[in-house]
């Protein structure tokens, strides 16, 4: 074992300090410079209403799962995956009172301050005043909460965290030197072989029309070492409904991926951290399933169902279960093309790692494309749509306002209605 304690992560300057670039808003300003514009951190940083909208539970249940996940790996924790989504699911769909670091987790923007004494709870002869705050849950705060659903993804996030606990004690052969965190590294200037520095143009920031570090920013999942490897590498948890061959092949481009083994060297210089000046080689794409193993589902002919898509039985139970259910039945080609998958797909029917790797050019370029495209978006960037007809412009949290304002509507009070400032970020 490298180290039985994971690196501190490193204290980050506060975002009026720097000019911050996020991940996501690289992203977002490629994908529509309207979309960018308000939801963006650094622009008007919009959400729709939770009140009104509901939120979406793909996005918060990957949340949960991550926490969940950030918790096991932290070597001074080592919490179990089970209790932990306990936790985050009731605080999340109850509420009540939390401390400081729930703020940024739940939906309730405006969390009333509650004030404890140590005394009053017998903590100590000498009394300190600790602030908590009392925040609602998603069952007050959804417009019309779907228990059955929250229900369902609480029994869920149970089950795949129950399966992944002994999926990582038969296969995980890597230390954590650094848990989840967020991380700021400044902009290289390649034109001028320095850090990139801006005016900052943020009418609401201390250092408003001073010149500052541009830093991007993101949250980076557990940096590791495997066992007998001499280079370093990332982890990077997703969940997913399905994992099919199509979803690894965008990994081969996929910038999130690059721009954080980059950030990964970079932050690791930048602030005089212990694995300073060693190379990062691959991210393992630790991919979840939406599904745990179960029972299969019985058809009314007696059968069982063979759809790959929606279930999650195993090798070993759909065996036991032809045993109970149809004994001396001879299986037709389907059942027994679905019972050879089985087998062959073992624990990767619900959780697949994938070994993606760059090299020093591609770490190289992801640098430069960091500067060229921060240059894009400080430099008085023009905003505009970009009207397409895929999932994402048709689906987009944005798309009556922006419609609204192409046809002169009244999208401004669109936007009042309903939208409101996110939680900084």
């Amino acid at each position: 074992m490298v180290n039985s304690v994971a690196y501190q992560a490193p204290v980050i300057p506060d975002k009026y300090d720097i000019i911050p670039i996020h991940n996501s808003d690289r992203v977002n300003f490629k994908r529509c410079r309207r979309y960018w514009d308000w939801n963006s951190p650094a622009r008007q940083n919009l959400m729709l209403k939770a009140e009104v909208y509901g939120i979406n539970t793909d996005l918060w249940f990957g949340t949960g799962i991550h926490w969940a996940l950030e918790r096991y790996y932290n070597p001074g924790l080592r919490y179990d995956p089970v209790e932990s989504w306990r936790t985050w699911f009731d605080v999340q769909w109850r509420g009540g009172v939390v401390t400081e670091e729930w703020l940024p987790l739940v939906y309730d923007l405006k969390p009333q301050p509650v004030r404890l004494l140590s005394g009053a709870l017998d903590l100590g002869a000498e009394e300190q005043q600790y602030e908590t705050w009392q925040v609602r849950g998603l069952n007050d705060i959804l417009p019309d909460p779907d228990h059955e659903k929250y229900d369902e993804l609480y029994t869920l996030g149970i089950e795949m965290m129950t399966f992944y606990k002994s999926y990582a004690e038969r296969n995980d052969d890597f230390d954590v030197l650094m848990v989840e965190h967020n991380f700021s590294i400044p902009v290289w200037d390649y034109e001028n072989d320095r850090i990139l520095t801006m005016i900052d143009m943020r009418e609401e920031s201390p250092n408003y029309e001073k010149r500052l570090e541009v830093h991007a920013r993101g949250r980076m999942d557990a940096i590791l070492q495997r066992h007998g490897a001499s280079k370093l590498g990332i982890m990077d948890h997703k969940t997913a409904k399905v994992i099919g061959e199509d979803y690894f092949i965008k990994l081969e481009t996929d910038e999130q991926v690059t721009s954080y083994l980059y950030a990964a060297q970079v932050e690791a210089n930048y602030y005089d951290l212990p694995h300073k000046g060693e190379p990062f080689e691959e991210i393992i794409y630790n991919v979840l399933r939406k599904a745990y193993p179960k029972q299969p589902t019985p058809l009314k002919n007696g059968m069982f169902s063979v759809n790959r898509l929606e279930e999650s039985t195993t090798y070993e139970i759909l065996s036991e279960w032809i045993k109970r259910n149809m004994p001396g039945v001879p299986l037709n080609e389907k059942q027994q093309g679905y019972l050879e998958y089985l087998k062959e797909a073992g624990d990767e029917q619900f959780i697949i790692r994938k070994n993606v790797r760059r090299n020093r050019g591609q770490l190289a370029s992801a640098g430069e494309r960091m500067y060229l495209e921060s240059m894009d978006m400080l430099e008085s960037p023009r905003i505009y749509p970009n009207m397409r007809n895929d999932w994402l412009c048709i689906n987009c949290q944005f798309r009556v306002p922006c419609l609204s304002k192409d046809d002169g509507g009244d999208y401004k009070q669109i936007i009042v209605n309903d939208y409101v400032s996110a939680r900084d970020r």
